[in-house]
């Protein structure tokens, strides 16, 4: 358990979170001026390519904001005319920042032990540059909402790392968040610890098994039961 006076679960766990999946997998191809294209999949056999869909996608390299202009398939329905687009794993719905950088903003928020105000951001770059106070508060209050999704999805796609051994073996001691979180004025205390341990089940597994939390994310976006809304928040 994380009591008061031990380090929090992303202590010197930086190196993990400081690229986006976009500056990891590859899947993403430079055109040049800071535009990429995201190719994916087609949807299926009557699908046909049907241009792109553009947006701005601030992303992390090497632990600094960086935003690009992103380039997704879109694709037409040859029957209905039906249009969809590819979108990337880091790319949530309807919002302009990475997964990752969602991932961190709530996480500093959740953690804080001096209140929302005072929190520690991993970054300080993404406090000027990825959000205001006021989305981070909104972010943070929808992830509160799924905190069991959230934790779940997290909990599948470290499953999936570290089989065969069970996946317990990499958490010995809990997961608790410290008191001093735990007693600040949130709504409901039961949805912070559950998105605490969700969150900082996702910090030790990447320092424990060396894998970047992006393409962890990803698993976990995977796993995601709620189609209709952003990962993670």
């Amino acid at each position: 358990m994380y009591e008061t006076g031990i380090e929090r679960p992303d202590a010197d766990g930086e190196q993990w979170v400081r690229n986006s999946l976009f500056a990891l997998s590859g899947i993403y191809k430079p055109l040049g001026s800071g535009s990429y294209v995201f190719m994916g999949s087609r949807p299926g056999a009557d699908w046909h390519g049907h241009g792109y869909f553009s947006k701005t996608l601030t992303v992390l390299t090497s632990g600094e904001p960086v935003a690009v202009l992103l380039h997704k398939h879109r694709w037409i329905h040859r029957v209905t005319g039906r249009t969809v687009h590819s979108r990337p794993p880091d790319d949530p719905l309807l919002v302009r920042f990475c997964t990752l950088i969602v991932f961190l903003r709530v996480w500093a928020a959740v953690s804080a032990e001096q209140g929302f105000h005072h929190r520690k951001e991993v970054f300080e770059s993404l406090e000027s540059e990825c959000g205001s106070d006021r989305t981070v508060q909104r972010w943070t209050a929808r992830a509160m909402a799924n905190a069991m999704e959230i934790q779940q999805a997290i909990r599948l796609a470290i499953i999936e790392e570290v089989e065969p051994r069970p996946v317990e073996s990499l958490f010995v001691g809990g997961l608790s968040p410290p008191h001093v979180v735990v007693r600040k004025c949130w709504k409901s205390r039961i949805h912070l610890t559950v998105l605490y341990r969700g969150y900082a089940m996702l910090w030790v597994a990447a320092q424990k098994l060396a894998a970047h939390a992006s393409n962890l994310l990803a698993g976990a976006r995977r796993r995601w039961p709620k189609a209709e809304k952003t990962f993670g928040i």
